[in-house]
């Protein structure tokens, strides 16, 4: 889309402004991200009176692994949303409103890491999946949309690519969405098995899937043109 907006640019008025959308929400996006990391670790509250540092460890273990799984998964979001912009072509007023309420997911994954903080193990962790699932149905919802919509995406991006990374994105909520319905002494032994399946389904047969599918699509193409070429 071109360098960063500058009043110095000489361009007609419909390229500043598809110039403009495209700015503004790649900037408002990385400040979102990185507001969201940051008040994540004001939650880490470092108790009183506490000399020994085993201690304080012990008294902030829950905030600062959630604090360590947030960092992990809003840079997951950010590598996805940087992938995405890189490959579009035009904002639509509905790849608008799907990144705005992504960054507003986003924004309150500080939220659920006070949950983990101040409101017991269970309840905690149902207000952090609850957000941490939310951030990755938008998420997925706003690549979907990139991948369906014509003219969104730019068009070296092939189909095979765009539906590898839309139906990939789903990942992320199939594995928080069982955090609110398993109880938590059950919850280690259906997540860790399901991080793996869906690690191996997204990382190796999902890839084999997409491509079958398109190199199928694309052998049907040319044998219909070739149908329709032959007198």
């Amino acid at each position: 889309m071109g360098e960063p907006e500058s009043l110095a640019t000489d361009e007609g008025l419909a390229k500043h402004l598809a110039r403009h959308a495209y700015d503004r929400l790649i900037m408002l996006s990385d400040g979102i991200f990185a507001i969201a990391t940051t008040l994540a670790a004001l939650e880490i509250k470092l108790p009183d009176r506490i000399d020994d540092p085993s201690e304080v460890l012990i008294a902030i273990r829950r905030p600062l692994a959630a604090y360590i799984i947030s960092f992990a998964v809003i840079a997951v979001f950010w590598l996805s949303s940087r992938d995405l912009f890189a490959r579009i072509a035009r904002v639509t007023r509905p790849l608008t409103a799907l990144t705005l309420a992504m960054l507003f997911a986003v924004s309150l994954i500080p939220l659920g890491v006070a949950g983990i903080a101040g409101h017991g193990p269970e309840a905690g962790l149902r207000i952090y999946a609850s957000t941490m699932a939310a951030c990755g149905v938008l998420n997925a919802a706003l690549w979907c949309y990139a991948a369906a919509a014509p003219g969104v995406m730019r068009a070296e991006v092939t189909a095979e690519y765009r539906w590898t990374r839309a139906l990939g994105s789903l990942a992320m909520p199939l594995l928080f969405l069982p955090m609110l319905v398993v109880p938590l002494a059950s919850l280690s032994m259906v997540v860790l098995p399901l991080a793996v399946v869906v690690a191996v389904v997204r990382r190796r047969v999902l890839p084999r899937l997409m491509r079958r599918k398109f190199a199928a699509d694309r052998s049907s193409e040319s044998v219909d043109a070739g149908v329709r070429a032959s007198p």
